[in-house]
């Protein structure tokens, strides 16, 4: 039995979801309005016989206890998992298998406390007087645990700690804190450095981030890509700044360490950094659990700027074309995963936040609250992307932009129609027919899209699949072996899977696409599950053959779900009264089975 098997074995989930909502009866299961979204009649149907939660109206969502909370408490699964666990009286302990990446915890965390013995020996006055200058205190340095890394003449020292507390030499190589020439040498990989420990939101160090004492270049370095370190899926100083973020509704991403601790240092706990690299869709998408605004405060010069544009197109204008033209992978279900806005804060000419917060912290509180959106930074931009003096470029700059606009709140679609309108210098009446034509050349592309993969869809689903688990198990092998697979269907939600552990890989695959940051990011708790998934060996097959296979498996795991859903509703659906939601719900959820029986016919 797993952890999270021990723990729904000794809670119920009417007693979970009662501690925040009044449940009242329903024939054998429970009812109550919808406690993520505002309804007057009870949408909200809670089964204690399969121990799972669904809202039938505007959520149309739903999970078991674990998720429940997680929704609820803006939780990740891990935050969530122990908190039931303490509920439950069920002891975490470690994990059931002991993998690799456990080990590099291990050994990060030792490093960090021998980083920071360095920075508080005699050893240490250069690096202590260099985090004065920059104006960190004590305290500070110790909230963040700084440190400093030994100079080359003692570059063994690092190896020689490590060994004493028992970890191998194969081990400390795999952390890449200690490099191996082909002489058979050995030397540590950070000398002479500020140490910036760098945690994942539960507080593990996963690596590091290091800045030369004496401005030697580079000036700036991080621990290499390991099995739990890839930058571009962590967020500096989120496991101190969670709670305020989760407080205030809005986090505010920065670029550098220091931009970061002077932050904090002055009061203004949300901050976050990506570490000087241009915020990911991996990063973003751990802050929509936490925060309903997302603050860019990147560099100002036209190079800061570009790359803030590329980003904005990479996450917000590329998926919202990609559904506009048919593809169906969704970033974020919403199961826990809200949307997010996204806002540009315009720093001046020359400034960095760790200047501006230092010497004028009023002017950054202002210039955080004076923040664009998105969509009104990009608008602007358009100038600086395309030649708006020529039809060609206003077309180009118009099929940039135009999905972002209409995946945009409806109620400030017009108004940004009439800013893109003032910078194309055309009537806005006349955006809207263009814009339906750019529509109708993406619904002509889908329809071509989808009759090439119709012509490539083979026979049946593997026989292979004898029970449940083993069908879920089989779908997730194929999506983790198979990173090229990209296409969900629209209407699968994570809630399709049987198991919670299942569907936290599954959620967080979508964000991530990548083994390496999947590794990197996931919960302890579900770290077994996925080196058991990916144990998994699959028969060779061919492109055309794995798309077939997961688009069956996809149909088959959301007909189980489906049907168990009317097995609930039709067990309810006499104690409620008359609601057009659930009404709607019956007729979808009807519409989708036949779907699927007439696509396997």
């Amino acid at each position: 039995m797993t952890v999270v098997d021990d723990i729904k074995a000794r809670l119920d989930i009417t007693d979970i979801v009662s501690g925040y909502i009044e449940l009242k009866q329903a024939g054998s299961n429970f009812k109550a309005p919808c406690p993520f979204h505002d309804e007057k009649t009870p949408s909200f149907i809670v089964s204690p016989g399969r121990q799972t939660w669904h809202c039938f109206g505007a959520c149309s969502t739903g999970g078991d206890l674990i998720s429940f909370v997680m929704k609820r408490e803006s939780m990740e699964f891990g935050e969530a998992l122990r908190m039931l666990a303490d509920k439950a009286g069920v002891s975490m302990g470690t994990p059931n298998i002991k993998t690799k990446s456990t080990s590099i915890f291990e050994i990060n965390e030792s490093a960090a406390k021998f980083f920071s013995s360095v920075l508080h020996s005699e050893d240490g006055q250069s690096a202590r007087d260099y985090l004065k200058s920059r104006g960190i205190d004590q305290s500070t340095a110790q909230i963040f645990t700084l440190g400093m890394s030994p100079t080359q003449q003692t570059s063994s020292n690092l190896l020689q700690h490590l060994k004493s507390e028992g970890f191998s030499e194969e081990q400390i190589l795999e952390s890449r804190l200690i490099n191996k020439y082909q002489d058979g040498n050995t030397a540590d990989f950070f000398r002479n450095r500020i140490m910036f420990p760098i945690k994942n939101r539960r507080g593990k160090v996963v690596g590091f981030g290091a800045r030369s004492i004496d401005n030697s270049e580079p000036k700036y370095i991080n621990t290499p890509k390991t099995d739990v370190f890839d930058k571009s899926g962590i967020l500096y100083g989120l496991d101190i700044s969670h709670k305020s973020i989760i407080a205030e509704r809005q986090a505010v991403v920065v670029e550098g360490y220091m931009d970061v601790i002077a932050a904090h240092q002055h009061t203004n706990e949300n901050v976050i950094a990506s570490m000087g690299t241009a915020v990911t869709d991996v990063q973003i998408s751990q802050l929509k659990s936490l925060c309903d605004t997302l603050i860019l405060a990147l560099d100002s010069d036209t190079a800061g700027q570009e790359a803030t544009l590329r980003k904005l197109e990479e996450v917000l204008i590329d998926s919202a074309n990609k559904n506009m033209m048919g593809f169906n992978r969704r970033i974020g279900p919403i199961i826990k995963r809200d949307s997010i806005e996204i806002k540009i804060c315009r720093l001046p000419v020359g400034n960095d936040p760790d200047d501006l917060i230092r010497n004028d912290l009023e002017t950054w509180q202002k210039l955080i609250s004076e923040s664009v959106t998105a969509q009104e930074f990009m608008i602007e931009s358009l100038p600086i992307r395309f030649d708006l003096h020529s039809g060609t470029g206003k077309t180009a700059a118009l099929e940039w932009i135009s999905g972002l606009i209409y995946s945009s709140n409806p109620f400030d679609q017009q108004n940004y129609k009439e800013k893109i309108a003032s910078k194309l210098d055309i009537d806005s009446s006349k955006l809207d027919p263009i814009l339906r034509e750019l529509g109708r050349k993406s619904k002509r592309l889908r329809n071509t899209n989808r009759t090439k993969f119709d012509k490539n869809k083979t026979a049946a689903a593997p026989d292979m699949l004898n029970s449940e688990v083993s069908l879920d198990e089989y779908t997730l092998a194929i999506l983790l072996h198979s990173p090229e697979l990209k296409e969900i269907p629209e209407s699968f939600s994570p809630e399709c899977f049987i198991r919670s552990e299942d569907r936290e890989i599954f959620t967080q695959w979508l964000e991530t696409g990548k083994i390496d940051v999947l590794k990197s990011t996931i919960d302890d708790s579900i770290r077994p599950r996925l080196e058991q998934i990916l144990d998994i060996e699959l028969k060779p097959i061919d492109l055309s053959q794995s798309v077939n296979s997961l688009e069956q498996c996809f149909s088959r795991i959301e007909e189980r779900h489906l049907r168990k859903l009317q097995e609930g509703l039709l067990s309810t659906e006499s104690s409620l009264p008359s609601s057009k939601d659930l009404e709607e719900a019956i007729v979808k959820m009807n519409k989708r089975l036949k779907e699927i029986h007439s696509q396997r016919g």
